[in-house]
């Protein structure tokens, strides 16, 4: 249920009222938290050349909604790097949009938060993770973008998922 002028909300419509146009802006985007963590340098920064790419586990964060039809989407990026059973680093960002989201129904509004948010999102956290990365000593890596569409259709089918 969405606010307009006046204060009546989509629901609340009569027959032949309009809705608004449906539209998204990202209003704001930011860091909630990072996190770097080095444990074994300076040794581990001597890692052999071929040493193993980090795992990297992503998920999707969704607040409550705030003021009307503002949707914060949070994402989070966690890169991990070991060798043996060393941990070499570890890098974790969740960074968060706030969106609003006028004239879609509940089903698009869902699909846009859980599918289309996160892939904006997804460049600028892990830019952020590669610079943190680099500025701990850690060669660069890349992260291949995940589809975010198919963690929604594994999220529909459990919900726990994604």
């Amino acid at each position: 249920m969405s606010r307009q002028k006046g204060g009546a909300t989509q629901d609340d419509q009569k027959p032949g009222q309009s809705s608004p146009a449906p539209g998204v802006i990202l209003r704001r985007r930011y860091t909630k938290d990072l996190s770097f963590e080095n444990p074994g340098a300076p040794a581990s920064l001597d890692a052999p050349p071929g040493a193993p790419a980090p795992t990297v586990a992503i998920s999707v964060e969704i607040g409550g909604r705030r003021r009307g039809d503002l949707h914060e989407v949070a994402l989070s990026v966690t890169a991990t790097a070991k060798s043996r059973n060393e941990i070499l680093f570890i890098a974790e960002v969740r960074y968060a949009g706030l969106f609003e989201i006028t004239g879609l129904d509940a089903a698009a509004r869902e699909q846009f938060i859980y599918v289309e948010a996160p892939r904006i999102l997804f460049p600028y956290a892990e830019r952020i993770l590669a610079d943190a990365a680099r500025d701990g000593g850690v060669p660069e890596f890349g992260i291949t973008p995940p589809d975010f569409a198919a963690m929604y259709a594994r999220r529909e089918k459990d919900p726990v998922e994604m």
